[in-house]
C-alpha cells in the first residue's frame, strides 16, 4: 500500500473517531423469563487524536484551539521548567544558544501517552527558521513511530515547510503530513482568528484527498520578469520586513479571491549571507483588505 493511501486512511479514520456521538436505545425489547435481553448503552467514543503545541506569546494557542476544536482532540500544551525570557530579544539570545549547545530546555510535561492516539497535532513558533527548541525536547521524550504527524506553526516570516521538512527527517518513521503556518501578524490581527479558521478548514480538506506541496503549486504561472503591478504588490506586502532584506528576481501568480503571487527573491535576512528563498503574497480584491506577506520559504 503506498505512503499517501495510508496517510488518508488513516486520516480518514481520525476524522470519523472525532465526531462526538451519543445513543440510547429505545425500541422495546420483549424478555422471556428464562433469557433476559442485553440492552447496551453505547458510550461517547474516545478521542484518537491529541494537538501537542507549545506557545511562547499566545498565537500559537490561538491556533492550537482551532485545531483542538476543528478534530475534537485532546490538548496537551507543553510548558517549560525554566520559562524563556520576557523580552524578544533575551528570549532569542536563549534559544540561539540552546541550538548552538543543542542543550534542549526541560519540560514540565515532556512525555505523552503517545500510544492512546492514532495522530498527532503538533504546534509550535518558529524560531531561527525552524520550530521551536522545547520541541525537540518533546520528540526526544516520545517515540512517534507509525503516527499520522500533522505541524502546524505561527512566525514572524516564515518556516512552514522548513520545520516540517525537518519533523520528516527527524521522525523517518511517521507519517509526516503537510504543515499549516499562519503570521502572527495575520493570527493577531482584527478577525485574524476567523482568517485561520477558513484556512485550516481548507487545508484539511486538502489533507483528505492527500494534496502535496507540488499539487498545490500547480495552480500558479510559471515564472516571469515583474510588471511595475507586480512590484508594487511585492513593496505593499513586504514593507514591514525590512530586516530580511529581499530582491525580487521573479514572478508567479495565480488567481483565487484576489491575487497570489510567489516571488523568488535573493534574501540577505539580518545581514547574512545570499540565499534563494520564495516570499508568497496575497493582494485582495478591491475593498477587501491590504496587501500582506503570507510567507517565505527557503
Amino acid at each position: 500500500m503506498s505512503r499517501s493511501l495510508k496517510f488518508v486512511l488513516a486520516m480518514s479514520a481520525v476524522f470519523a473517531a472525532s465526531a462526538m456521538f451519543s445513543a440510547c436505545n429505545k425500541q422495546e425489547v420483549a424478555q422471556s423469563k428464562t433469557q433476559p435481553a442485553l440492552v447496551a448503552e453505547s458510550a461517547p467514543q474516545q478521542s484518537k487524536s491529541v494537538v501537542v503545541y507549545f506557545s511562547q506569546t499566545g498565537a500559537t494557542k490561538k491556533l492550537a484551539q482551532i485545531f483542538k476544536e476543528a478534530r475534537n482532540a485532546d490538548e496537551f500544551e507543553l510548558q517549560l521548567v525554566k520559562p524563556f525570557p520576557s523580552t524578544y530579544d533575551s528570549t532569542i539570545a536563549e534559544v540561539r544558544a540552546e541550538r548552538e549547545s543543542k542543550q534542549w530546555p526541560a519540560l514540565v510535561n515532556a512525555k505523552l501517552d503517545v500510544d492512546k492516539y492514532d495522530t498527532v497535532f503538533l504546534g509550535y513558533p518558529i524560531m531561527f527558521g525552524t520550530f521551536t527548541t522545547p520541541i525537540y525536547t518533546f520528540l526526544e521524550a516520545n517515540d512517534l513511530s507509525g503516527k499520522v504527524v500533522v505541524p502546524f506553526c505561527t512566525y514572524g516570516s516564515g518556516g512552514r515547510k522548513a520545520s516540517a521538512n525537518e519533523l520528516k527527517t527527524l521522525e523517518p518513521n511517521a507519517n509526516v503530513t503537510l504543515a499549516y503556518g499562519i503570521s502572527n501578524k495575520r493570527i493577531n490581527a482584527e478577525g485574524g482568528v476567523e482568517t485561520a479558521k477558513a484556512e485550516v478548514a481548507a487545508f484539511f480538506a486538502n489533507l483528505e484527498t492527500g494534496k502535496t506541496e507540488e499539487m498545490l503549486m500547480g495552480g500558479f504561472s510559471e515564472q516571469r520578469p515583474l510588471t511595475a503591478e507586480d512590484s508594487a504588490a511585492f513593496a505593499e506586502g513586504t514593507k514591514d520586513y525590512a530586516y530580511l532584506n529581499l530582491k525580487p528576481l521573479s514572478v508567479s501568480s495565480q488567481v483565487v479571491a484576489g491575487m497570489n503571487y510567489i516571488f523568488v527573491c535573493e534574501m540577505k535576512a539580518f545581514g547574512g549571507p545570499a540565499e534563494q528563498a520564495n516570499v508568497k503574497i496575497f493582494k485582495p480584491l478591491p475593498g477587501r483588505g491590504e496587501t500582506q506577506l503570507i510567507g517565505v520559504e527557503k
